[in-house]
């Protein structure tokens, strides 16, 4: 698929198998779903449109069996230079686009995540994978670093050395490597990533959404900035005026399911 049907096609299929879920599935299979700008502005736009709709509880980004995404497209990086790149902000509407998302993103990784790719996925506050996943920001192969935060998130996830060891020597992990490193949220059997991230997102959508929406914003402050406690305190003082922090606690006392609103 050249640049100009690129374009045109439909880059991100948009699934609904549960009610409140929206699954955005990269569909660029002979390019191993490569992010292309294309790509990036239709999984951006489908993102948007999954968040600010009332009725949708967790958002769930996935891709094939074969590859989540095997990174920034390629031809794209050729054409850039240092000038070029910065002029165009190269990938920042990508790693903005995502952190502005209030709503809950799970990672369904199949395939192999690499570079861009792998970064997407580190953008996600849940990463549900399977055990042969392969997880590698390869970039210094191409004479290149991580640019869209995977120094900085693979760090806070795994710590400083086996950062090193994986963005220096292009050292990859497997899905059980990362899950042992904390890196994997849920470890599913071969085939199940999705199902796994759906079963994930069934128990998000019985929980408080205002909650769920002050507790993300509490904890992505504090993987950004260092722990924040005035912060999480603020937040949580925003809880207690709210209908759903009222229900919820009537709800255990009365010792009923919660109708959240």
């Amino acid at each position: 698929m050249d640049q100009a049907t690129d374009a045109t096609a439909v880059l991100v299929l948009v699934e609904t198998p549960l009610p409140g879920v929206h699954v955005c599935r990269l569909n660029r299979p002979a390019k191993r779903n490569a992010l292309s700008q294309d790509l990036i502005g239709q999984l951006l736009l489908q993102v948007r449109v999954a968040d600010q709709n009332q009725e949708v509880s967790s958002i769930i980004i996935t891709g094939s069996s074969d590859f989540f995404s095997a990174g920034a497209d390629i031809k794209e990086i050729s054409q850039l230079d240092g000038e070029s790149a910065h002029r165009r902000r190269y990938l920042e509407d990508l790693c903005n686009g995502l952190r502005n998302v209030r709503k809950p993103v799970i990672a369904a990784v199949e395939g192999k995540a690499l570079g861009g790719g792998f970064e997407l996925a580190l953008m996600a506050d849940l990463i549900v994978a399977t055990p042969a996943v392969e997880f590698g920001l390869p970039e210094v192969t191409l004479g290149l670093i991580p640019g869209a935060g995977g120094t900085q998130r693979l760090t806070s996830a795994v710590g400083k050395y086996r950062a090193m060891k994986m963005i220096l020597l292009n050292e990859p992990l497997s899905g059980t490597e990362a899950f042992n490193h904390g890196l994997v949220s849920t470890l599913t059997e071969p085939g199940q990533a999705l199902e796994g991230a759906l079963s994930l997102a069934k128990r998000l959508a019985a929980q408080s959404p205002s909650a769920i929406r002050l507790a993300k914003e509490a904890i992505c402050r504090a993987d950004n900035m260092g722990q924040d406690e005035l912060l999480e305190r603020s937040l949580y003082y925003t809880a207690f005026g709210t209908r759903d922090k009222r229900e919820g606690v009537a709800a255990f006392l009365e010792k009923r399911a919660p109708n959240w609103e």
